[in-house]
């Protein structure tokens, strides 16, 4: 008898999508509402910037190797969010926020350590002229269009300030394509995400506002050199996470 009430009971919550015992679990309605907001997982081709002789990035998407440029050229699909005739902006693969999405150039600019300051534009500087250079546009327009995506699904977060946007430092990447990730809100993330893997300021990450204050002091990108001992910034990397997560449940 005792089974078969238990067995009753277990039926009756379970089946029934419409029970009293639906508000218990509530993460199954986020999760759908989530998915709802989700573009369509689709592989288009996405129309190249015009070409220019004076662009030292490449805009032949052939002769871009990386999963981004399949993207690009439509051999992979991505759910774009939003696209204009320099830039794409689509959802990370395997989201750490409740909004993950990431900016690229539709140019094949390789990494931070690719971006040029103000000091190289020479001509300008002999015409007593400082207009920001070419890159620093780019970087500007890649954090317009994250701030245009957080307006648009999560207006909350972008009012309250809560959300990150950054660019992993290599070796610390994980593409060779410069990509701005744009996460929130801040506040709901893993703490091993928000304050390690995504945190400005430390050796594999840094601020989209940084890298363009640094190129407008005529200044490399990010305040590190290129790869100088990548082998011990792997071990660096590895032994700050374990030390970091070891304390943490999360």
């Amino acid at each position: 008898m005792l089974l078969s009430r238990l067995a009753f009971i277990s039926t009756t919550i379970m089946s029934s999508t419409s029970s009293c015992f639906q508000f218990l679990f509530p993460q199954h309605n986020v999760i759908t509402q989530q998915q709802q907001r989700q573009p369509p997982l689709i592989a288009a081709y996405h129309e190249p910037p015009p070409h220019d002789d004076n662009n030292p990035y490449d805009d032949d998407y052939a002769n871009n190797p990386s999963a981004f440029g399949r993207i690009l050229n439509g051999e992979l699909p991505s759910r774009t969010y939003l696209e204009s005739t320099e830039l794409l902006a689509f959802q990370d693969r395997s989201p750490k926020a409740p909004f993950h999405a990431l900016v690229i150039p539709k140019r094949y600019v390789k990494t931070v350590y690719s971006l040029r300051g103000n000091s190289h534009h020479s001509d300008d500087e002999c015409n007593g002229e400082s207009e920001d250079n070419d890159d620093i546009h780019l970087i500007q327009n890649m954090r317009q269009m994250g701030l245009n995506l957080l307006e648009q699904q999560q207006p909350e977060a972008l009012a309250t300030e809560d959300y990150i946007l950054c660019f992993h430092i290599p070796p610390f990447n994980s593409v060779d394509h410069l990509h701005l990730h744009v996460l929130a809100p801040a506040s709901e993330m893993k703490w091993v995400y928000r304050e390690i893997k995504y945190k400005c300021g430390a050796r594999w990450c840094t601020s989209d506002l940084e890298v363009i204050e640094r190129l407008k002091d005529g200044l490399p990108a990010v305040r590190y050199k290129r790869h100088a001992d990548a082998k011990f910034d792997s071990v660096y990397l590895n032994f700050a996470w374990i030390k970091c997560c070891g304390s943490r449940n999360e």
